[in-house]
Formats: structure tokens, C-alpha cells, sequence
């Protein structure tokens, strides 16, 4: 029988770069045995022999029948590519990548993306593989019927608790909303910032404070979107359709509309703080923590590549979102001792560089 503690203190008696080595080895072990599951899954599917309700019955794997489903699906699709399927055996792709990876990748694209996805974080993999399917007047229309907002009283707790699912450009308008009211929230002078979460409750009190002082008729919404020139618009990362775009330039104030390459023009950079909507066209672009594959989207900063210190600009193309949650930020130069390098406006177009301290002359 496995001891936990025991284990522990064998592991506890290794030096620290052991420990990294022999972790690292059990995520390639892990991988390469996830591939060969998918393998036995693959033949089982063609011979007919995968039944959710034997699996589930039998208890053997423990996995719910959506995970059971999707498990299957990967291991179809991967039979068509056998450079990804190699990549995730070599450790080099995790699960989270490889789910939304074979969902897109073809046999045409499949040595292109074994070599780059693992550069890409999950979450702009998933956002790839959502921008496939172009959404239809229809599909807006279930995302609105899909529209839901409860409340209940968590029992002994003295709490209200609640839940909600808004449409794409709806949720996008109600989540700018409620970050530019928790930024708002500035701490008195010398005491710290409250928790992200404790400002947006915060924030929704005062919209229901207020809700009687509210002047009638339809809001404005300030939206900034993206037309790519191979994919359905997006708001905040969800691809919208045709009729959701026309509705949104109708009733809304936009700006930053990105085309082409996902460039912004005519930002200004001559600023002393960065202009709100350079923030907004980053925040857009960007979406999460762009350190390695981090995937962090709250407390983020807004950071230069070249810091204002050496030069560096309010241009797009020199800011990132870097979050505070991991320390990531902290990391970065001029505060750390890495640098973010390349090109922002590809998901993997940012590598880390050390930093090279020279001594000082005496």
C-alpha cells in the first residue's frame, strides 16, 4: 500500500534540482502514457467495443460519460495526425492542449502545429478552435434563449449566493462594466487594494443602490471588438455572428475595430499613461497573462516590453497583459530579471530571455 507520508520524506531528502528533474520525468511519463490510452481507446472505438454505460457501470476508470465522449473523440481525430500524436507522446503537449488542438489541426497543418502549439497556451488554442465554426443567426439566438440569472440562500451560511449566463456581447458589456467599477475602487491612502473578488461584490451592490437613480431607456455600451479576415468577428475572445455585429454598431459606442494582422492604428504613444484604448485593444488581443502558457485573467498589469525607462513606447505593440497573481510581472524587466521578447500579436510570438547583468565598473 502506497504511503503518502513515507514518500514525502524520501523526496525531502533530495536536492531541489532532483526534484525538478524526477517532476518533469513524471509529466513526460504521464503524457506519453495518456497517448497510448488514446491508442487503446482508438481500437476499442473501431471495434465497436466503447459503451458508456458498460464504463460507467463497471466503475474502472472513475470518468464521467462527457470525458468518457471527448477522450474517444480525441483519439478519432488524432489517428489523422500523427505529428501532434507524436509531439503529446514526446511531453511536449499537454491534455489541456491537445483537446482544442486536434479540434482544428488537419493533415495538412499537422507538422505545423506539432511545432508550434506547444508554445501556445490552452486557453488560445480553445480560442482558435471556437473561431472554426462561424456562428449563425441562429446560434445567437440560443446563446439569448441560454440567457439565465438566479439567486438562493446558501442554508446556515448567512450567505445569498448566485449564478448567471450571458450571451457574448451582453456578458462582454456586464464584465467591462464591473472591472472599470472595481478599478475605480482605489484604497485610501496607505492601505492596500481589497481582494478582486470583494470589489466586484462591492460593485454590484452600488448597481443595485443605484438602479432607482438610473436614467431610462437602452445603455451604450463601449465595446471593443476584432474582425479578423479569415474568421466570425469577436467579442472578448467569443465569435459572434453577422446579426450580433450589426446589432452591436447599431446600439453601441465601439472603437479599436482590428483588422488584417490584429494591429491597431492611430493609437497615441506619446502619452504619459497609457491611452484606455490602447488598454482596451490589449485587453482584447491578449485576454490572459502572456508569460509562457500562463493562463491567469485576473489581476493583470499592463506591461511594457521595452520599458518606459529604456525608451519604450505607449505603442500596442510594446504592451502585454502580465498578471500579479503569479508574480509574473514582478519577473519582467526592469523590476526582474526577464525579458519578454518578439511579437505580441502572435499567440506564440513571445519568447522569455534572461537578462545579462554586467558588473559594475569599480
Amino acid at each position: 500500500m502506497f504511503d503518502w507520508t513515507n514518500r514525502l520524506t524520501e523526496i525531502r531528502c533530495h536536492d531541489t534540482a532532483w526534484i525538478r528533474t524526477r517532476l518533469d520525468g513524471v509529466v513526460a511519463e504521464q503524457r506519453a502514457l495518456k497517448v497510448e490510452e488514446l491508442a487503446l481507446r482508438r481500437v476499442l472505438d473501431e471495434r465497436g467495443k466503447v459503451d458508456l454505460n458498460e464504463e460507467i457501470l463497471r466503475g474502472s476508470h472513475n470518468e464521467s460519460p462527457r470525458t468518457i465522449r471527448q477522450t474517444n473523440e480525441v483519439a478519432r481525430q488524432l489517428e489523422s495526425l500523427p505529428a501532434i500524436a507524436a509531439a503529446a507522446h514526446a511531453g511536449s503537449l499537454s491534455w489541456d492542449q491537445l483537446k482544442p488542438l486536434v479540434e482544428f489541426a488537419t493533415p495538412e497543418t499537422d507538422a505545423r502545429w506539432a511545432e508550434r502549439a506547444p508554445r501556445y497556451s490552452p486557453a488560445d488554442l480553445e480560442r482558435i478552435a471556437r473561431k472554426q465554426k462561424v456562428p449563425t443567426e441562429a446560434d445567437a439566438k440560443a446563446r439569448r434563449e441560454a440567457r439565465d440569472f438566479r439567486f438562493w440562500v446558501r442554508p446556515g451560511s448567512g450567505m445569498v449566493s448566485g449564478h448567471f449566463e450571458l450571451p457574448d456581447v451582453d456578458g462582454a458589456f456586464a464584465k467591462s462594466v464591473f472591472e472599470r467599477m472595481a478599478e475605480r475602487r482605489k484604497p485610501a491612502a496607505g492601505q492596500p487594494w481589497e481582494k478582486l473578488g470583494h470589489r466586484m461584490a462591492d460593485a454590484f451592490i452600488d448597481l443595485c443602490k443605484n438602479y432607482a437613480d438610473a436614467t431610462p431607456g437602452p445603455l451604450r455600451s463601449h465595446i471593443t471588438f476584432h474582425v479578423p479576415p479569415d474568421g466570425p468577428a469577436e467579442v472578448d475572445g467569443i465569435p459572434i455572428a453577422d446579426s450580433t455585429l450589426a446589432d452591436l454598431l447599431e446600439h453601441a459606442t465601439t472603437s479599436n475595430v482590428t483588422v488584417g494582422d490584429g494591429q491597431l492604428s492611430g493609437a497615441r504613444t506619446d502619452t504619459d499613461d497609457i491611452p484606455a484604448e490602447t488598454k482596451r485593444f490589449v485587453t482584447a488581443r491578449d485576454h490572459h497573462c502572456r508569460v509562457g502558457t500562463c493562463d491567469e485573467t485576473e489581476s493583470l498589469d499592463y506591461h511594457h516590453l521595452i520599458p518606459r525607462c529604456e525608451g519604450g513606447t505607449h505603442d500596442p505593440d510594446n504592451i502585454v497583459l502580465a498578471c500579479k497573481r503569479r508574480r509574473h510581472h514582478q519577473m519582467l524587466v526592469p523590476n526582474g530579471s526577464w525579458r519578454l521578447e518578439g511579437n505580441p500579436s502572435e499567440p506564440d510570438g513571445l519568447h522569455l530571455e534572461r537578462v545579462k547583468h554586467t558588473a559594475r565598473a569599480p
